[in-house]
């Protein structure tokens, strides 16, 4: 996911002593040079505009937007420690940023922004940073159910009118989901015995990141698992938060399925109305009364979690 470790468990990255190993979970990480340039292409940047980036960590992101406007930016981080760092090291570097320690999800300083940029996944997108986007501004940021992998990007603008719309892109490069959000579980394999199909859908491959998008929004609780020893015939494995499990022949010849549901059957009828609809990689987003609905097209359409949709955004 084109991510950088700066923060192992507390434990800055620079404190690190080279040629041991560190073992923990990372507790800051900073976007690699791959997401910060989409991210930079996302915005359009220009020449004065007010810029805000939401989980700034190292501040890289900032100082760039810094350069290109030719003014202060600001960056929100919640890691005390961390926002201490990138201040001292923009400063030290002649870069206009102000680092400011707080939870981003509960609200942005100051405002109305031009620009906002959100660093970390969300279910949706936190009405605290819709409500100090600009009159013209853009929004970007990464939405994720909290399937790996199965990520995509909102690139939200504030019309002339005060109307907010945007697109929900299937996408290469995310962002780590908000610290101390887990990603979904993996279950114990099942020790009873297989509910076996044959001649099911071949899996689309992990490449076809519209249909996966789709997949995740639709079958929320459900993620693929890559096992550490993966079967040599590449089998494809889903699992579900209710212990639900699928593997998958590559070639579509057989489906072993155990639990409750049968998720490939699930996943077959999610294929039919992404297929049906055109196969989109690229989703309309619209809000009403603070609802934000995701249009693919004729038989696609689902709401991201918020205040009406079940999960909060925080």
């Amino acid at each position: 996911m084109d991510q950088v470790v700066v923060q192992l468990d507390g434990l800055p990255a620079v404190a690190a002593q080279r040629g041991i190993v560190h073992r923990g979970r990372p507790s800051a990480q900073s976007s690699g040079a791959g997401l910060l340039a989409v991210t930079l292409q996302d915005l359009r940047l220009e020449d004065g505009h007010r810029f805000v980036e939401v989980g700034a960590c190292t501040g890289i992101l900032c100082a760039a937007a810094a350069l290109i406007t030719r003014r202060q930016v600001t960056g929100v981080e919640i890691d005390p420690g961390v926002a201490r760092e990138a201040a001292v090291r923009t400063a030290q570097a002649g870069i206009g940023v102000r680092m400011v320690a707080r939870d981003g999800l509960r609200g942005l300083p100051d405002g109305p922004w031009d620009r906002v940029a959100g660093s970390f996944a969300v279910p949706a997108i936190p009405q605290a940073w819709l409500l100090r986007l600009a009159v013209g501004g853009v929004l970007t940021c990464t939405i994720s159910t909290g399937a790996p992998g199965w990520h995509a990007t909102a690139v939200i603008e504030r019309s002339p009118d005060g109307t907010l719309g945007g697109r929900l892109r299937a996408d290469t490069w995310g962002h780590v989901l908000a610290r101390g959000v887990p990603w979904l579980p993996v279950p114990e394999r099942p020790t009873v015995a297989a509910r076996v199909r044959s001649s099911v859908l071949v899996p689309p491959d992990f490449r076809v990141r519209g249909f996966w998008v789709v997949l995740a929004h639709l079958l929320p609780g459900v993620r693929r698992h890559w096992p550490t020893d993966p079967d040599p015939d590449s089998t494809v494995v889903l699992v579900g938060e209710d212990g639900s499990r699928a593997h998958i022949a590559p070639d579509g010849s057989r489906a072993e399925v155990w639990g409750p549901r049968d998720l490939w059957a699930e996943v077959e009828q999610v294929h039919t109305r992404w297929s049906a609809a055109g196969s989109p990689t690229e989703f309309d987003l619209h809000f009403r009364d603070e609802r934000q609905v995701v249009d693919g097209g004729t038989g696609l359409t689902w709401q991201l979690p918020g205040r009406d949709g079940g999960r909060s955004v925080c």
